[in-house]
């Protein structure tokens, strides 16, 4: 028996329809069509099903969906029935309140970029939905972060993704990240003491932290290739990516400075459009999982003292290295005009 009859009969009771003439009547078809069709031995075309739909006062798609399911082969009725209940569900949100058809919207946009392995988000969601990807994760995740600020406290990603972070690590996830500190950076102690803050709290919820100097790091033909690999994947300038159990991977691809108050006041920066995508090629060819091994110029975080006097190495390298040949080391005790060694004191 097609479904489609039941839409029939309850066309039949509502418009008192005695006989298949009076049906046909109402349905501006013949009488033997009528017949076929109360009986189940015929599937109605598109535009009657619109009709019925309108005399009935429902959807035209609702019985569009089951005249399909009912015309396929049976290995193909149950996607039938599947696509009738999403349908189903997208036909009676409510319009109050506002956040449910919003919802649902959000919902089937991001089902019609699921063909693509490919999904969009900006703005708040950017920030929401790598906690959802932390949620659902099982065994690993690796990560490289250049933009590495955001995890500072009372930046975006501080609490919430964090606390994610933590309870991943409990399930018995193993998380890795790398923090990627620039010479621009370094050369400040207060940006290096918020690198600090950022690692232990990291290292505290049980994440495997490791840090590196990028201009050391891009001497690597591994790090170099990995950097234009994001460049033709539409990453932002400074990456953030993430691979969740080699399967699914996060990326930034914009960001944006945004004021907290309405006139002014403390500005964070934030990620603005972020990028979800399970396509194998792509997270083979940008999974961070190689730079961890990279153990010349990765290096495990092992708290503040053993940081500070890789730092501190750091720093004199850089200086060294910019000096015209020939010009010799200026003391820090000399008197010279320029001469107090940046970051001095740490």
């Amino acid at each position: 028996m097609l479904e489609i009859t039941r839409y029939i009969e309850e066309l039949k009771d509502r418009l008192h329809l005695k006989s298949d003439y009076a049906l046909a009547h109402k349905l501006g078809i013949a009488q033997p069509e009528a017949n076929h069709l109360r009986r189940g031995l015929k599937v109605p075309r598109e535009e009657l099903c619109i009709k019925m739909a309108k005399l009935l006062g429902k959807n035209p798609v609702e019985l569009m969906l089951v005249a399909q399911k009912d015309r396929a082969p049976a290995e193909a009725k149950e996607y039938w029935e599947l696509a009738r209940t999403a349908v189903d569900v997208m036909l009676h949100v409510p319009s109050r309140p506002r956040y449910l058809p919003r919802k649902v919207e959000a919902i089937g946009k991001e089902l019609r970029q699921m063909e693509a392995q490919c999904l969009l988000y900006e703005n708040g969601a950017a920030e929401t939905e790598p906690v959802r990807l932390m949620e659902t994760v099982e065994r690993t995740v690796d990560a490289l972060m250049e933009y590495w600020n955001l995890w500072k406290q009372g930046e975006p990603l501080y609490p919430n993704y964090l606390l994610a972070n933590k309870e991943a690590v409990h399930r018995g996830v193993t998380i890795r990240r790398l923090l990627v500190i620039s010479a621009e950076q370094a050369v400040s102690n207060a940006i290096m003491a918020d690198a600090i803050q950022v690692m232990d709290d990291q290292r505290q919820s049980g994440i495997q932290i490791f840090y590196a100097f990028r201009e050391e790091l891009i001497k690597s033909v591994t790090y170099q290739r990995l950097v234009q690999a994001f460049k033709r994947h539409g990453s932002a300038a400074e990456i953030n990516a993430a691979v969740f159990d080699n399967e699914i991977m996060v990326m930034a691809r914009a960001y944006e400075r945004v004021p907290l108050g309405l006139t002014g006041g403390r500005v964070i920066t934030r990620i603005s459009q972020q990028e979800i995508t399970w396509k194998p090629q792509v997270i083979e060819e940008l999974s961070p999982a190689p730079l961890f091994d990279m153990t010349r110029y990765v290096r495990e975080y092992a708290g503040p003292k053993v940081f500070k006097a890789d730092l501190a190495r750091f720093r004199r390298e850089s200086r060294e290295g910019a000096r015209p040949p020939g010009q010799e080391p200026v003391s820090a005790g000399s008197g010279r005009v320029g001469a107090t060694t940046p970051g001095a004191g740490w």
